[in-house]
């Protein structure tokens, strides 16, 4: 038996304990998902790794828990466990906590509020894909940015730069600034790397300069 074919293990972290027993209830009744690892906060997902025989391939982590949020859980996990991947499922869909947890290596980032069976799809695809980003990035890209299928277009000097601040938490206003022009002239910009990339949003960008290498991933986020 191939391992795409084995159920995928799974480990969960997440303060709210009736929203994790659901959704565990729903995606193994989903099938081909065995959860072998259950924890209130990253600090007990962290300890339970380590004594685990069978590390899971896939840690599901909420981003407020206390103890151990999720900002520092991933940043511990990709440290300890590098071929461990990690989906986020959490209530904050705003772009700004997309961008800090892709630069801290999420694999994929899901609503808490999301249908069961896409947190599956979520799964499988991040076992075979290596990512997940729903609405948020374009599975196509992603897919061709892992298997070095997509050549880098030619960028502007001042498009390679708004492609570096895209990863940061600064605003459209802020990084005006500091690329000493003004925000319509940034909203340009992006627009041309829309076009160009094959994008629509603020975080597919930043994906695409992570995953290109335009932009290595950042460990320097403040936790919430």
């Amino acid at each position: 038996m191939t391992m795409k074919n084995n159920p995928i293990l799974i480990a969960y972290a997440d303060d709210h304990t009736a929203v994790r027993k659901g959704i565990i209830a729903f995606i193994t009744a989903l099938g081909g998902i065995k959860v072998v690892i259950e924890a209130n906060n990253g600090a007990e997902l962290i300890k339970a790794m380590e004594q685990a025989e069978t590390v899971p391939e896939i840690c599901i982590i909420d981003i407020k828990m206390p103890v151990m949020n999720g900002f520092e859980t991933i940043s511990v996990l990709k440290q300890k466990w590098k071929n461990v991947k990690v989906l986020v499922l959490s209530t904050f869909i705003e772009e700004l906590y997309v961008l800090k947890m892709i630069r801290l290596g999420a694999n994929g980032y899901l609503s808490k509020s999301c249908d069961p069976e896409e947190i599956k799809a979520a799964l499988v695809s991040i076992r075979n894909n290596g990512m997940y980003f729903s609405d948020f990035f374009s599975q196509k890209i992603a897919v061709a940015l892992d298997n070095r299928h997509i050549r880098l277009p030619k960028l502007t000097e001042k498009e390679l730069q708004l492609l570096k601040y895209c990863c940061s938490d600064h605003t459209y206003v802020q990084i005006a600034e500091m690329m000493n022009t003004t925000q319509k002239s940034v909203e340009g910009y992006r627009d041309s790397l829309f076009r160009k990339l094959k994008v629509n949003s603020r975080v597919s960008l930043a994906m695409f300069a992570i995953k290109s290498g335009i932009v290595t991933v950042d460990q320097g986020v403040t936790p919430i």
